[in-house]
C-alpha cells in the first residue's frame, strides 16, 4: 500500500508540473501570436502619416506618444531606449503632419497648426481604440507634444487612462525668458565674454510678446547646450544615437527629418510662442504625471513644477530625474520605463 501511495503521489506531482509548464507555454504562445511590429501609412484628416505600432502582446494597454519640436521626429529614440515598454504596452509612435516621414512637399504651411495636429492625434486615437478594442489609452506628451497632450486630456478626458508629460511645456514666453536667463547667468559665472555679448544683445528683443525670429531661438539654444542647459554635464546628444534599434534604423531618414523640422518650425513657431497653459489649462479630469530633468532649461523644470502645483487633477505626481536635462526618458530609460509600469500602469487599478 505504501509503494502504491508513493506511486500515486509521484503521478500527482508530474501532473501538476505538466499543468504549470503547459500554462506557462500557453501564455508564451499567446503573447507570441499577439505580438505586433508594424510600420503603417495611415490617413488622418486627408494627410498620410507614418505610424509605428510595436508590442509583445496586442492585448496590452495602448500607449500613444506625441513627439516634440514642433517637427522633431523621435520614434527611433523611443524604439531604442524605451523598448522595454513594449513588454507591457502596445506602443504607438508617429510623425506628426509635416514632420519627418509624414512630410511631403504639397503641404501648405497654413495647414500646420496646433489645432490641426491635435485633430490628427484625435483621429489616430479613435483608430487605435477601435482596432485594439480599448475604452481608454495612455498618453505621453514630450516637449512640444506636451502642449497637445494637455489640450487633449482637457477636452476629451474620457479617452485617457492617464497622461505623462515629459519636459512639460507651460508658458512659452516664460520658457524662453528663463532659458535665456540661465545661459546669461552661466556665461557670467564662467566669464565667457563672447557668450555674454551675444546673449545680452539677444535679451534686448527676445523673447517677444509679438513676433519671434527662429534665428533668435537657435542662438539661444546654441548657448544653452554649451552651458549644459539641456543635458547634464557628463551626458550629451551623441549617446542618444548609440546602438539604435535595427527596426527603427530601417526608416530613419536624416535628410527628410531635417527637412520636415525646418518646414514645421517655420510654419508654427509664432503660434507656439503664444502658448500659455497657466492661463488655458487650470484643471483636468485625468491622472497626470510630470517627468522633469533636473538640468532642463530647454523647457525649464522650475516652470513645470509651478504649473504642476497650480494644476487641479484627480491624481498628480511630479517626478525628478536628477541626472537628466530635456531628454530624461532617453538618458535615464530604466527609471522612466520602471515608472511607466510600476507607477502609471499600476495606478489603473486592474
Amino acid at each position: 500500500m505504501l509503494l502504491f501511495a508513493l506511486y500515486i503521489n509521484k503521478m500527482k506531482e508530474k501532473f501538476l508540473i505538466t499543468l504549470i509548464i503547459t500554462s506557462i507555454s500557453w501564455q508564451f504562445c499567446t503573447a507570441q501570436i499577439n505580438s505586433i511590429n508594424e510600420y503603417n501609412r495611415i490617413e488622418l484628416n486627408g494627410v498620410r502619416h507614418s505610424v509605428f505600432i510595436k508590442g509583445e502582446n496586442a492585448l496590452n494597454p495602448v500607449l500613444l506618444i506625441l513627439h516634440g519640436g514642433p517637427g522633431f521626429s523621435d520614434f527611433y529614440f523611443w524604439q531604442t531606449h524605451n523598448k522595454e515598454l513594449e513588454q507591457r504596452f502596445t506602443v504607438v509612435t508617429y510623425d506628426q503632419r509635416g514632420t519627418g516621414l509624414s512630410y511631403n512637399d504639397t503641404l501648405p504651411p497654413g495647414s500646420i497648426t496646433i489645432e490641426q495636429l491635435e485633430d490628427d492625434a484625435l483621429s489616430l486615437i479613435h483608430i487605435l481604440k477601435e482596432r485594439f478594442k480599448k475604452e481608454k489609452i495612455y498618453l505621453v506628451g514630450y516637449s512640444f507634444g506636451s502642449i497637445m497632450g494637455m489640450h487633449l486630456i482637457q477636452k476629451y478626458p474620457s479617452l485617457f487612462q492617464a497622461y505623462v508629460g515629459v519636459g512639460q511645456v507651460t508658458s512659452m514666453y516664460l520658457n524662453e525668458k528663463v532659458s535665456l536667463d540661465y545661459s546669461i547667468q552661466q556665461a557670467r559665472l564662467k566669464k565667457d565674454s563672447v557668450a555674454m555679448a551675444q546673449l545680452q544683445k539677444l535679451r534686448k528683443h527676445y523673447p517677444s510678446r509679438s513676433k519671434n525670429e527662429l534665428s533668435d531661438l537657435y542662438l539661444s539654444r546654441k548657448w544653452l547646450r554649451h552651458f549644459h542647459g539641456d543635458f547634464c554635464e557628463g551626458t550629451n546628444v551623441g549617446q542618444l544615437y548609440k546602438n539604435m534599434d535595427s527596426f527603427a534604423t530601417q526608416y530613419y531618414k536624416d535628410s527628410l527629418i531635417a527637412k520636415g523640422q525646418a518646414f514645421t518650425m517655420n510654419a508654427m513657431w509664432n503660434e507656439v510662442m503664444q502658448v500659455d497653459l497657466f492661463k488655458t489649462v487650470r484643471e483636468v479630469k485625468v491622472p497626470v504625471y510630470f517627468i522633469a530633468g533636473r538640468c532642463d532649461y530647454n523647457t525649464p523644470s522650475t516652470l513645470a513644477y509651478k504649473f504642476f502645483r497650480k494644476l487641479k487633477a484627480p491624481q498628480k505626481q511630479f517626478i525628478w530625474f536628477e541626472n537628466s536635462g530635456h531628454y530624461a526618458a532617453f538618458v535615464e530609460p530604466e527609471k522612466f520605463n520602471r515608472i511607466m509600469v510600476q507607477e502609471v500602469l499600476a495606478d489603473k487599478g486592474t
